[in-house]
């Protein structure tokens, strides 16, 4: 084969590759959705007390300095206009913006001309509608900055401006805690009942933090009347960045109500997730789980859907704000009656063993409601990986957990404690791999001893093959040979790559991983690519390049380059056990191995570091592995060779 022809090779190898890819986005990126439904202005006739003007004012509570770390978790800004969150940030004791960066994890922020999270829209009573969105609401006290709770409220009056209904929002955070809740409560203020809708936001989606790949996603989990269960699968899952094309509609999410109802929302990127939960108000039923367990039937909202909601939400944009709308049932309030509708916000990391919580925790705790509501779920392990249809979360989970007891009682780096897991995995499959190798290169020497007297039967039977295949089969079984074997020595590696592809997916998403560094200077985040240098461009290059906000850049990655010549000194050592091949088209497989080495690498550019790592270290182990196989294959020569001596003088 001459080098034009593996030149061709190599480039259907990163056609197919980019092929892929496109796929893959194509049945896993794109959600189709109805038509968006358009919000009426304020019918004439309503109106909103407004005794007197009341400023816009947004007030802090909880924090996110250092120096409250032990007693915040995070820190989140109300605004009184429209009642909603501004920004959220996770304290700087626990989650850093950056590596070189002192400055709080910023989870959720508000931007300009888009409505705020969690805030309320509008209210129908009695089938006439007030739009809410753009008032501002007054505190029921003062609040102080650093404070656990603040109180807001609006009052609407009827066309008559005779009050009609109170509206209430709560937002109340508990120290050490990463869960908040949210309640509206309506108040009727007649001698008589009033049917009252509320509609309101929930999640917005969060910021993508760094420049891998877009992995924000809305993630929703509802309940199996039929089998009793919580269904983490069968509900929407849309990704944010097919959403925020140009021309793309809204997405149901689904209802609160019927035989499957949806129980909570999340909104999630990379490493960190806000979960809506709906909480019961008063007295209600309760719905039966096939474990023995049971979760309270929520009764006052009705659905839920996935829009745009910024400014240009008719046109593509990378930064684009998309929202959760959650829409209640028409609540029939009795005169003087009130009424609430909290919710459980969880605004925090993806960290596993938070989310887990336990099944023994007492109930009522968020350790419990964690585990009882399945939270772990939203931890999707196959978004980090384009094997996404081949990622097994179990086995992500059980490989992250050895690293974490490697971590915490052994070492405590994550880049020294991969190392020792692929020293683990090597002694696991040694026997496997010496066994593999052994028979291989036994019978690729065997081969080429027997390949003078198959080239005799292909020119004596050239023209009969059935019978050309025939006496080479027999030619076989007279020399005891396998030509399977030579396959069973890729065994190995093929029983490795369900490893590397769980580690991949884990390293892309595990908040353990993130910012763990392993060599200062250089690998400073395992989770991510070990960039040296990045440069813009005016165009995206595949493999070598991303997308970040819309913009294109080249990174410079050293160590998928260090792999790359791994793999190439791998694969010269072991050509040098394997006899030279006779066959010309074994020859054309060798020529071709070496080109593809190269590929291997390229795929592998942009993976975590922590990965490429594992993959570079595993392949000096297999080199050392090599070593020790061709050491024992020349003992088992000299054995051979011996008896042969021995038969030779007995003859």
């Amino acid at each position: 084969m001459d080098i034009k022809k593996i030149i061709q090779l190599v480039l259907i190898a990163l056609i197919a590759g980019l092929g892929m890819q496109l796929i893959m986005g194509h049945f896993f990126g794109k959600h189709a959705a109805p038509a968006p439904v358009t919000v009426a202005p304020n019918s004439k006739g309503p109106q909103i007390e407004s005794v007197k003007a009341i400023p816009a004012q947004v007030v802090r509570l909880g924090s996110s300095a250092k120096a409250q770390g032990k007693k915040y978790l995070l820190a989140m800004w109300v605004d009184n206009v429209s009642a909603g969150l501004k920004r959220v940030e996770l304290n700087a004791l626990q989650y850093r913006e950056s590596v070189n960066s002192p400055k709080p994890l910023v989870l959720m922020t508000h931007r300009k001309g888009s409505p705020l999270p969690y805030s309320t829209r509008a209210v129908t009573v009695n089938g006439v509608r007030y739009n809410v969105g753009n008032l501002a609401w007054s505190y029921a006290s003062p609040v102080q900055a650093g404070a656990r709770k603040a109180v807001l409220e609006l009052q609407l009056n009827d066309s008559h401006n005779k009050p009609l209904v109170l509206l209430k929002k709560i937002f109340q955070l508990s120290p050490d805690d990463y869960q908040v809740t949210i309640t509206q409560e309506i108040v009727n203020l007649t001698d008589k009942p009033e049917t009252v809708r509320v509609r309101m936001l929930g999640p917005t989606n969060l910021p993508q933090l760094d420049r891998e790949a877009d992995l924000r996603t809305f993630w929703c989990t509802g309940y199996r009347a039929a089998s009793k269960y919580l269904d983490t699968s069968g509900f929407p899952h849309p990704g944010v960045q097919p959403l925020l094309e140009a021309g793309v509609q809204p997405v149901p999410l689904g209802n609160f109500t019927g035989q499957n109802r949806l129980l909570w929302i999340a909104s999630s990127n990379r490493f960190f997730t806000s979960i809506m939960r709906p909480m019961p108000y008063g007295s209600v039923k309760t719905l039966p789980l096939d474990n023995g367990a049971s979760i309270p039937a929520v009764n006052y909202l009705q659905s839920a859907t996935l829009a745009r909601v910024d400014p240009q939400a008719t046109q593509a944009n990378p930064r684009g704000v998309l929202a959760v709308r959650v829409k209640s049932k028409n609540l029939l309030l009795a005169p003087h009656e009130t009424t609430g509708m909290p919710l459980a916000v969880y605004m925090g990391p993806l960290k596993r063993s938070l989310l887990m919580g336990s099944a023994k925790a007492k109930p009522g705790t968020t350790a419990y409601e964690y585990h009882l509501y399945n939270y772990l779920a939203v931890i999707d392990f196959g978004r980090g990986s384009y094997c996404a249809f081949c990622t097994f979360s179990w086995l992500s989970l059980i490989i992250l957990k050895i690293l974490d007891l490697i971590h915490h009682y052994i070492v405590g780096n994550y880049g020294v404690a991969i190392m020792i897991l692929v020293l683990a995995v090597r002694l696991m499959l040694h026997p496997l791999t010496r066994w593999g190798q052994v028979n291989m290169t036994t019978m690729q020497r065997k081969m080429a001893k027997v390949q003078p007297e198959m080239d005799r039967i292909r020119t004596k039977y050239a023209k009969d093959k059935q019978r050309q295949q025939a006496e080479i089969m027999a030619l076989y079984k007279e020399r005891n040979i396998n030509p399977a074997a030579s396959v069973l020595g890729c065994l190995p590696m093929l029983l490795q790559m369900p490893i590397w592809i769980a580690l991949y997916s884990g390293l892309a998403v595990d908040i353990d991983l993130r910012q763990a560094g392993f060599i200062p200077g250089w690998i400073t985040n395992l989770a991510n690519p070990d960039t040296l240098a990045t440069f813009h461009t005016p165009f995206s290059i595949w493999f070598l390049g991303y997308t970040y906000h819309g913009q294109n850049f080249i990174s410079i990655n050293l160590l998928p380059v260090l792999l790359g010549i791994v793999f190439f000194f791998q694969m010269r050592f072991q050509m040098r056990l394997a006899p030279t091949p006779t066959d010309p088209q074994q020859a054309q497989t060798q020529k071709i191995s070496q080109f593809m080495v190269i590929l291997f690498p390229l795929f592998l550019y942009n993976a975590p570091s922590g990965l490429n790592l594992y993959i570079c270290a595993s392949t000096v182990g297999g080199l050392i592995d090599t070593t020790l196989v061709r050491r024992h294959l020349k003992r088992i020569e000299a054995r051979q060779a011996l008896a042969d001596t021995v038969i030779d003088r007995k003859k």
